[in-house]
């Protein structure tokens, strides 16, 4: 047997030679965004944050003539040869994790330099300045992955406008819970995955929110009440680490502990989204469902059944609220947090291909809407309208017709004028025939025509979710044009760093 298959195929995790693609169940190789996700978190301590940091202090201090110019420069100097050995590569290779800037300086220049890098700063603000700095790169990341899912599954729903399929009532009350999942009432793909995109939108804004506070600088704050060094400036640091605000009191930008807790409370809620999606989709992915089918490179098989399609890529997502719910307890450490966004973001980062290669069964969704009392309630309105009977009375005629049709062995296609007369006349606060036509019987019974009436604001009808898509597509444009906002401000912000390193090795 050949290592790899023709396509080049280079998996080695679970059960790989009977994944290889083409042979066997699946047609294709694992998806590269879900082989992504399966890594996770690397593990690694934020090494570039800390280099940032470390950078524009020692800047600061050499402008405001606290350290001597001359050390200043050498320690610049140095840096930029750490960057030549790789800044990662360098700060493993020396250790000291959070303080491995100063180690590698002592290392390369001496005590008497290296060790001026600390002047007014502590390892708390050294960590919490950090930690702002990656959870801000993340959340940014997270924003953009959002945005390229959102419009993903606003092309799906424009594409899926009029294909209707069951609505399942309750649904999920908390993700991962099932409550109830009976046949309720009739709606369309699109409308369903609409309001899954209005989540995330909402969830954009939370985004949104988490990061300006992210854009607070606690640098300087040192253990909590600052430093009594003169000419220190915050507010330089500041600036050179593309923050817009400082914390006004040291002792609430060293000891607020719930900066943390702002960006995971996020994580919290966005996870939630992903997930109540997806365990959806899992369900509707089985055979007993058979609605969807999720494409090969988002499934996995079996390593004693061949009929098997385990849609893995689908169960992962369900269970990215989960585990990100697990990390709460450690959610001021920085390996949940980032182990928490790493899945959150490859989570919205496997969407777009899973929406673009996602098959329905048109003709299953279709017998499946019509094949359980969902227009019983349509019904109800129609004899309420028709005959001017109280909702109240209307529901019971109809709940009535629904248990002796099923005792009975019919379907909704069974109901007619005299049958719905029967439960009518069974029902002991109304007691005598309806007389509603066949006709209106059948209109209001009909699926595709249970959605097409429902026009009201935020209705499942194709006229409603065309509105939603078009407001959709500009929030989208608006949105990634204040990703990029916040991108070029960062980039200008690493620019006015790198010149100012440039402007004192210079002199």
């Amino acid at each position: 047997m050949s290592e790899k298959s023709p396509e080049g195929y280079d998996y080695r995790g679970h059960l790989w030679f009977a994944k290889r693609p083409g042979i066997g169940r699946l047609m294709e190789a694992m998806a590269p965004e879900y082989e992504e996700a399966l890594k996770g978190w690397d593990g690694k301590p934020p090494y570039a944050a800390y280099h940032m940091f470390d950078k524009a202090h020692v800047v600061m201090l050499t402008e405001q003539d606290i350290i001597p110019r001359e050390d200043g420069v050498k320690i610049l100097k140095a840096f930029r040869k750490m960057e030549g050995e790789g800044v990662v590569e360098a700060r493993e290779r020396v250790g000291g994790e959070d303080h491995s800037g100063e180690a590698y300086l002592i290392t390369e220049l001496g005590w008497d330099v290296g060790g001026r890098i600390h002047v007014g700063r502590s390892t708390g603000d050294l960590r919490t300045t950090s930690s702002h700095i990656v959870q801000r790169e993340y959340i940014l990341r997270a924003m953009d992955a959002l945005l390229d899912a959102a419009e993903a599954m606003v092309n799906f729903s424009e594409k899926h406008l009029e294909t209707i399929t069951p609505m399942y009532s309750a649904g999920l009350t908390v993700y991962g819970s099932t409550n109830l999942m009976q046949h309720a009432q009739v709606m369309t793909w699109g409308y369903y995955v609409m309001a899954f995109v209005n989540q995330l939108e909402r969830e954009f804004r939370k985004l949104e929110a988490a990061y300006e506070l992210m854009q607070v600088s606690p640098a300087g704050s040192a253990i909590g009440t600052g430093t009594d060094v003169p000419n220190f400036s915050r507010r330089r640091t500041m600036e050179l680490l593309g923050f817009t605000d400082l914390y006004r009191n040291c002792f609430d930008a060293e000891k607020h502990e719930g900066y943390a807790l702002d960006s995971y409370a996020v994580l919290l809620t966005l996870s939630n989204v992903i997930s109540g999606l997806f365990f959806d989709l899992l369900l509707y992915s089985t055979h007993e469902f058979r609605l969807v089918e999720p494409a090969d490179r988002y499934c996995g098989t079996s390593s004693i059944m061949p009929q098997k399609k385990n849609p893995m890529a689908l169960r992962w997502m369900a269970d990215v609220t989960v585990n990100v719910k697990a990390r709460l307890l450690e959610a001021r450490n920085d390996e949940g947090m980032q182990r928490s966004w790493t899945d959150v973001i490859n989570g919205l980062r496997m969407m777009p291909g899973f929406f673009e290669t996602l098959k329905v069964d048109k003709e299953r969704n279709e017998e499946l809407a019509g094949e359980f009392w969902s227009g019983a309630a349509d019904l109800a309105t129609a004899i309420m309208m028709e005959k001017g009977l109280p909702w109240r009375t209307a529901h019971q005629i109809v709940a009535t017709l629904v248990r002796v049709a099923i005792g009975e062995g019919k379907t909704p296609r069974d109901v007619t004028t005299e049958f719905l007369d029967e439960a009518a006349e069974e029902y002991p606060d109304y007691g005598e025939p309806l007389g509603l036509s066949d006709d209106v019987i059948r209109v209001a019974m009909d699926p595709r025509e249970m959605v097409n009436r429902r026009t009201l604001i935020g209705g499942p009808a194709p006229v409603r979710v065309r509105e939603q898509i078009s407001e959709s597509r500009e929030l989208l444009k608006h949105e990634r044009a204040e990703v990029e906002a916040k991108l070029v401000a960062l980039s200008e912000a690493a620019e006015r760093l790198e010149k100012a390193i440039d402007t004192l090795i210079a002199d």
